[in-house]
C-alpha cells in the first residue's frame, strides 16, 4: 500500500476531519494529509506532491469551483483526481463543478463511507496503490452518471 497525498479543502473543520476519518476507516490507501480552510488557502498549499483533492464548495475568500479551475488552469493537473464534497445538491450545481470546475467527481453532504469508496475505487486499487490516469473522462461529464456512481 503506498501513501497517498491527499489535500482536504474546506472551511469546516468539523467536516475537514470527518472527510479524513471516513477515508482512514476505510482502509483503501494510506493517506498522508494537507489540510486547508478555503481555496486560497489550498492554493498556498497546493504542489507537484499532491496526487487527490477533496473539496467543498462553499468556502470565504475562494470557492472550491474556483479553486478547481485554477487547479486546472495551472497545466499538468489532469491526472490529479478533484473530489468534490459539497452540501450544493441540484443538477446546475454539479454540473458547474464536473465541467466548469473541473472537478472529476462529486459527492453531497452529508456523505456515507459506500460514496466515498464507491468514487474512490475509479483511483485506488484493491490493493491500496493509486492510479494514475484511471480516470479518463473525455467530453461532458454527467450529473447522473456521478450522482448514481455509473461507471
Amino acid at each position: 500500500m503506498s501513501k497517498i497525498k491527499a489535500l482536504v479543502v474546506d472551511d469546516s473543520k468539523i467536516m475537514r476531519s470527518a472527510v479524513k476519518r471516513t477515508l482512514d476507516q476505510l482502509m483503501l490507501a494510506d493517506f498522508e494529509y494537507t489540510e486547508a480552510i478555503d481555496g486560497e488557502d489550498a492554493l498556498e498549499k497546493f504542489s507537484d506532491e499532491i496526487q487527490i483533492i477533496f473539496l467543498d464548495w462553499n468556502m470565504p475568500r475562494m470557492t472550491g469551483v474556483e479553486f478547481s479551475k485554477a487547479v486546472r488552469q495551472k497545466g499538468n493537473t489532469e491526472h490529479i483526481p478533484i473530489i468534490m464534497i459539497t452540501a450544493e445538491k441540484s443538477m446546475g450545481k454539479v454540473d458547474t463543478a464536473l465541467n466548469e470546475g473541473g472537478a472529476n467527481a462529486y459527492v453531497t453532504k452529508p456523505f456515507t463511507a459506500d460514496q466515498v469508496s464507491s468514487v474512490l475505487s475509479r483511483y485506488i486499487d484493491k490493493d491500496g496503490n493509486f492510479l494514475t490516469g484511471a480516470d479518463d473522462q473525455s467530453g461532458k461529464k454527467s450529473f447522473f452518471k456521478d450522482m448514481l456512481n455509473f461507471k
